[in-house]
């Protein structure tokens, strides 16, 4: 599974009371509704299913370790992959894949 810096780092150093978006991408091998009930279960709440079998939750920093061990999820990244910045200044953002 691949865990972007950012969420590496949340997972590594979760500041108390504070939560992030994460997106998970499913696995092939697994279904959304398995995915968002496990991410559920580990803390986070499901906001919506996007594009491509990925789902956007909100996740207390202190529960995005067991976020990250949910079974059939690909990839995790933060929220902040679909900021666009409309000045044009923040290039790709801090979350770019290196495989694409």
């Amino acid at each position: 599974m691949y865990l972007s810096p950012a969420v590496r780092t949340i997972r590594d150093g979760p500041v108390e009371g504070e939560s992030v978006t994460l997106l998970l991408e499913v696995a092939d091998d697994a279904t959304t509704d398995e995915v968002a009930a496990a991410a559920e279960a580990a803390g986070g709440t499901v906001e919506a299913e996007l594009q491509f079998r990925t789902l956007k939750a909100t996740v207390p920093h202190e529960r995005v370790g067991a976020v990250c061990e949910v079974d059939g999820v690909a990839h995790i990244e933060t929220g902040n992959t679909l900021g666009i910045d409309p000045d044009g200044a923040e290039g790709a953002g801090e979350d770019v894949r290196p495989d694409g």
